[in-house]
């Protein structure tokens, strides 16, 4: 008796495109906030727990399925970032009621984790995804020395560098997007 291997194909969509564009939503509003365009934080916390966090958990949640380990821990882990800095904002003593010094602390720990996934796209060869995580470093290393130093103009460069993070992850959802289309966008 021989054994039959019956291979499904995977038809389902690609989770990266998703994460990127809810992170993206997430950060483009954080970063016109930061830099003093958009005041008030009922925006950034909608987008925080909406879009940033419960869009990113759901492509984690389909990277995993795809077996895809880095996408998995990069999305479910900034949804949960953005899951826990909406609650940072809206908790009762505020953003800056536990201190700017464990504000800066909190985000200089989510550098480090970009860090150890930036190390991960040098392997991927995929140029747009580098930019996005060497961005994501910056925009939380500079951050977070706002936070230390408390110097205005270093919240507001934050927020630019925000502003390009966002820029270049959404460049790299929608290319994902349009690649599959039939575009050939640089990536």
């Amino acid at each position: 008796m021989s054994e039959q291997v019956i291979k499904i194909a995977d038809t389902t969509g690609n989770p990266g495109a998703l994460g990127l564009t809810g992170f993206a939503l997430a950060t483009l509003t954080l970063s016109f906030h930061n830099m003093g365009i958009v005041p008030g934080n009922l925006t950034v916390i909608a987008m925080a727990i909406f879009v940033g966090g419960l869009v990113q958990l759901i492509a984690g949640s389909m990277a995993w399925k795809k077996g895809n380990t880095f996408e998995t821990v990069a999305f479910t882990g900034f949804g949960v970032f953005w899951l826990s800095f909406a609650y940072i904002l809206i908790a009762p003593f505020g953003a800056h009621g536990a201190g700017d010094t464990a504000l800066g602390l909190y985000l200089l720990l989510w550098g480090i984790f970009g860090l150890g996934l930036f190390f991960g796209t040098l392997k991927m060869g995929v140029k747009a995804l580098m930019v996005v995580f060497a961005l994501l470093v910056l925009t939380f290393f500079v951050t977070a020395a706002f936070h230390f130093v408390l110097v205005p103009i270093v919240g507001i460069f934050a927020g630019f560098c925000a502003f390009l993070l966002g820029a270049a992850a959404f460049y790299t959802a929608m290319a994902i997007v349009l690649n599959e289309v039939g575009y050939k966008l640089p990536m």
